[in-house]
């Protein structure tokens, strides 16, 4: 009989010690939004969020601290650092903590940074590679405190090799495609001016016309490649999305709406020189053929000028 009230008060100290529980209320945040139904780990014990991005375990009564983990690589623990949470003495108060997306985490972008310096270092035979190295193994020891394995590294050494690969690709495509087109502008008008006086502006406009086609064709062939290349190594959508309303503007908006129907003009100039045209006619076509371009280029023109501002808005995006 002593030994059955024994083992009843030893159960009932055991509910009685579960039943001490106190509720552990917090709030999951990622760049000021609430991050609703995710799932955290709280001292290995799961904890997920409702649509107010707000979670509530319990925990012991005793407890001062707790261990926050994320549950999956959407995410790591930004602020508190370390994710060690204090337990507040008040159970009604809310505790802000805020995550960060693991792939473009601020600390994950300084790594890869980091490694491209150390590169570019290198190339130039810098003395100071010795410094980088140190500091890159140290950010590495700091990221794999924070969930990062050995392989989600390499990871990121191999997008910084692609971003450094195709970062002045594009950027050489779309500033040179402006740039030819913006030297065809003014050769068009140079032949509008000169081309009646002397054949030999028409030389000098094919040779920009070539330059202009060969932009062209790089851009138009490889935007298929370079848009994959955005989205495989910055791992952005909006980027991708960015640089294919750019090159959609400057292909077709721009080079085969308008640049494209300007050769017309070009064909015109020559038939007036190759006699193709009756001499009754031939001035009436010569001020047909500059009044067109008094009209046509300067809008072209200005639309390429604010192209050239959108593609240095969007390089800079993607430099960052």
């Amino acid at each position: 009989m002593k030994r059955l009230i024994y083992m009843l008060a030893l159960c009932m100290a055991g509910l009685s010690g579960y039943a001490q529980t106190i509720a552990f209320k917090g709030e999951l945040l990622s760049n000021n939004a609430l991050v609703k139904n995710y799932t955290i780990t709280i001292d290995g014990n799961p904890a997920t969020t409702n649509e107010s991005g707000v979670f509530t375990t319990p925990i012991a009564t005793n407890t001062t601290q707790v261990e926050i983990k994320t549950s999956d690589k959407s995410y790591i623990v930004l602020y508190p650092l370390g994710g060690r949470v204090l337990v507040p003495k008040n159970p009604s108060l809310l505790t802000q903590i805020v995550l960060e997306s693991f792939q473009s985490s601020g600390q994950i972008k300084s790594y890869m940074a980091s490694l491209s310096q150390l590169k570019d270092a290198a190339k130039k035979g810098q003395a100071d590679t010795k410094a980088l190295q140190a500091k890159i193994d140290s950010m590495a020891a700091n990221l794999k405190k924070l969930g990062y394995s050995n392989d989600d590294l390499r990871i990121a050494r191999e997008r910084q090799d692609g971003i450094d690969l195709f970062y002045p690709e594009i950027s050489g495509a779309l500033q040179n495609y402006i740039l030819q087109a913006q030297t065809l502008m003014i050769a068009f008008k140079f032949i509008g001016v000169y081309a009646f006086v002397n054949v030999n502006a028409l030389t000098q406009y094919a040779q920009t016309q070539n330059g202009f086609n060969q932009a062209f064709e790089k851009l138009y062939v490889n935007y298929p490649t370079y848009s994959k290349k955005i989205a495989d190594y910055w791992d952005d959508p909006a980027l991708s999305k960015a640089f294919e309303g750019i090159a959609d503007t400057l292909i077709y908006s721009i080079g085969k709406n308008k640049i494209v129907p300007l050769n017309d003009l070009k064909n015109q100039i020559n038939q007036y020189f190759q006699n193709q045209v009756p001499e009754k006619d031939k001035e009436k076509l010569k001020k047909e053929i500059q009044s067109q371009i008094e009209t046509q280029v300067p809008p072209i023109n200005d639309q390429l000028t604010a192209m050239e501002q959108r593609v240095k808005q969007f390089m800079s995006l993607l430099k960052n």
